[in-house]
């Protein structure tokens, strides 16, 4: 069989991907928040080549490869979904409009490199099967079709192995690969890629039998996969040895175990970094795929464990021809990668590349670290002059309320609620104002309930951490509103959406929308107190702060029965409604009264008005 490698992937119409371009290198590793499209791009890579080999038939009396233009999900190994043609990005595919999966490759043999390269056009077919259409190098399609020990390995992050496993045939390993299920069967993979007797004579059959290999080194071993594998697992653990005993017509179970540093196992008792490693480079080794595709690898392993994997993926790319795609959450490893030469790190977004500069590129493990790497491309935009981040997952009314606030379109809106606290929206504001110079920051938060003597204690503390960090071009902004939500109540919006309705009318819609959730209005502001209590008056440091004899603070909480009326009959006031509720019961509320569907309610109550003015957003933008 000819040496493949594989250089790009083109992928269109296929989950959340619309169309994409992926440039694969010796390693390629893809980042992103959740739903990002990484697991897209190693399910449609590993789904085309399935593909190929559900319609693959042969050759005929030239040698031409044959495909059959039709297959049923069933014929397919791999199918990360019950139904494939599910597969279209929005909707399922039809007989007209599919997905389109581009693998290019060179094809190494006695003659050379021959650059190749099809597109798999993927529709359906008559009777709900799947239409197969293969454009460009046939040949190439074919290779990748018939290679016996399949053309690439999908495999998800391993978290251990079972204490036991039968002895599972090539074909069925072959077939699990296919599947992305390629740890079930390790002991099995070891096995086989122990026996393997491609290219062996009688003479290395001779040297094999007399080696000790308990007592050898690595070096005295034949030249074949299995030495492969050794040098390499090796090199990540020095010294680190594997002894397989099975008989196949006594033994059900493989015996597997290993040794190092002085110390001798079962495979099972590894540590999961070292099984982890153990299983890549065995699968690199034995079916030698121009692909593979790791989901995650580092999942379940700690940084010195990571390092490990690092080296066993740099390993693996410098002795084989194998190209490995890899999605990864992990800021260490991909710190590691990026300064590798060969080594590629795609940001996806949205099912696309966030395009980033070489000066750029270091910054991802840091918003890796972060939980910030959701912040979007429009970040680097540089026609984005003004950088507002949220605290809000969902940013429409954020920005309805900013541009309501001066907000121009040189504005990105962006959320840092994936950094999990203020200071982590901190460091990201830093970190966007050293790779933005020509960008504001600014730091939105929801005012939650607080006094204005608490608002200027949080003020007052800003700047202070400002001047102690030496930071300049970054601001916080507070709403006077409890939360962004909270704006979207007041009278003067609600007029200004519903202009054809009475004053009257729209305060009545106010009132009964808080009368209606009461309860839930004061369960959430007693709520919203008592945290205040806890994180501010509880806490003696702060307590200490300067900034709290200067905000005025007092020395006891006021809770929440001190801001609502002691009497259940009076009207709850609006200045301490919990925005969030108070805006869906407003939705229901006009729904009732003035009539109209969710669309067209939203549609109103959800626009730029002079009634969402906010001093405290007034010129920031």
């Amino acid at each position: 069989m000819p040496t493949i490698d594989i250089t790009k992937i083109m992928i269109s119409d296929f989950k959340r991907i619309e169309n994409l371009e992926l440039e694969v290198s010796p390693i390629t590793a893809l980042v992103g928040g959740n739903t990002s499209g990484k697991s897209s791009v190693l399910q449609a890579s590993q789904l085309s080549i399935s593909l190929l080999q559900a319609a693959y038939r042969g050759k005929n009396r030239k040698g031409d490869p044959k495909f059959v233009g039709s297959v049923s999900d069933d014929e397919v190994t791999f199918r990360p979904t019950e139904k494939l043609l599910d597969l279209r990005r929005g909707r399922a595919a039809t007989q007209g409009k599919g997905f389109e999966i581009s693998l290019y490759g060179n094809v190494h043999n006695d003659q050379g490199a021959q650059a190749k390269s099809f597109t798999l056009n993927v529709k359906r077919g008559k009777n709900a099967n799947i239409n197969l259409t293969i454009d460009g190098d046939r040949d190439f399609a074919g290779i990748l079709a018939e290679g016996e020990n399949g053309s690439s390995v999908f495999t998800p992050g391993l978290s251990g192995i079972s204490t036991r496993e039968e002895l599972r045939t090539k074909g069925a390993l072959a077939s699990s690969v296919m599947q992305g299920d390629a740890n079930t069967y390790l002991r099995s993979l070891l096995y086989h890629l122990y026996q393997d007797e491609e290219g062996w004579t009688e003479e290395l059959d001779d040297v094999w039998e007399q080696t000790d290999w308990n007592h050898s080194s690595i070096s005295d071993l034949p030249e074949g996969k299995w030495k492969s594998f050794c040098l390499l697992l090796d090199e990540v653990y020095e010294g680190a040895r594997i002894t397989i005993d099975h008989d196949e017509d006594i033994n059900r179970y493989i015996d597997i175990e290993i040794k190092y540093s002085d110390q001798e196992m079962p495979l099972d008792l590894a540590s999961t970094g070292m099984l982890q490693v153990i299983q890549i480079l065995a699968y690199a080794c034995y079916f030698s795929p121009p692909l593979l595709l790791l989901d995650e690898p580092d999942a379940h392993l700690h940084a010195d464990s990571q390092t490990k994997l690092f080296e066993a993926l740099k390993g693996i790319t410098e002795s084989t021809h194998t190209r490995i795609v890899l999605a990864s959450h992990s800021p260490q490893l991909i710190q590691q990668l990026h300064r590798l030469d060969g080594v590629d790190v795609c940001w996806m977004e949205d099912g696309t590349k966030v395009e980033l500069d070489h000066a750029n590129l270091p910054a991802i493990p840091i918003l890796m670290r972060i939980g910030a790497l959701g912040i979007g491309s429009e970040a680097f935009d540089p026609q984005k002059t003004v950088i507002l981040l949220t605290e809000d997952t969902d940013i429409k009314l954020v920005k309805i309320l900013a541009e309501a606030n001066g907000a121009q379109d040189n504005l990105a809106v962006l959320s840092y609620s994936g950094c999990g606290n203020l200071m982590g929206a901190r460091q990201l504001a830093v970190l966007l104002r050293d790779l933005r110079p020509d960008a504001s920051i600014v730091i939105h938060r929801d005012r939650d309930f607080r006094t204005e003597e608490e608002m200027r204690f949080e003020e007052l503390r800003f700047a202070s951490w400002c001047a102690e960090n030496g930071v300049d071009g970054v601001s916080e902004i507070f709403t006077t509103g409890n939360d962004v939500e909270h704006a979207f109540c007041k009278t003067d919006h609600l007029q200004i959406c519903f202009h054809e309705r009475t004053a009257a009318e729209v305060v009545s819609v106010c009132l009964n929308a808080i009368a209606q959730k009461r309860d839930d209005l004061v369960a959430a502001l007693d709520t919203a107190r008592n945290v205040l209590k806890e994180s501010l008056y509880d806490t003696p440091r702060l307590r200490g702060n300067t900034a709290w004899a200067a905000a005025g603070l007092p020395n006891k909480c006021k809770l929440g029965s001190k801001f609502r009326p002691s009497n259940s009959t009076d009207p709850f006031p609006f200045a301490f409604c919990h925005g969030k509720i108070l805006e869906r019961s407003v939705r229901a509320r006009i729904a009732r009264d003035f009539g109209g569907g969710t669309d067209e309610i939203m549609q109103n109550l959800h626009k730029v008005s002079a009634g969402l003015a906010d001093p405290r957003w007034a010129g920031k933008f």
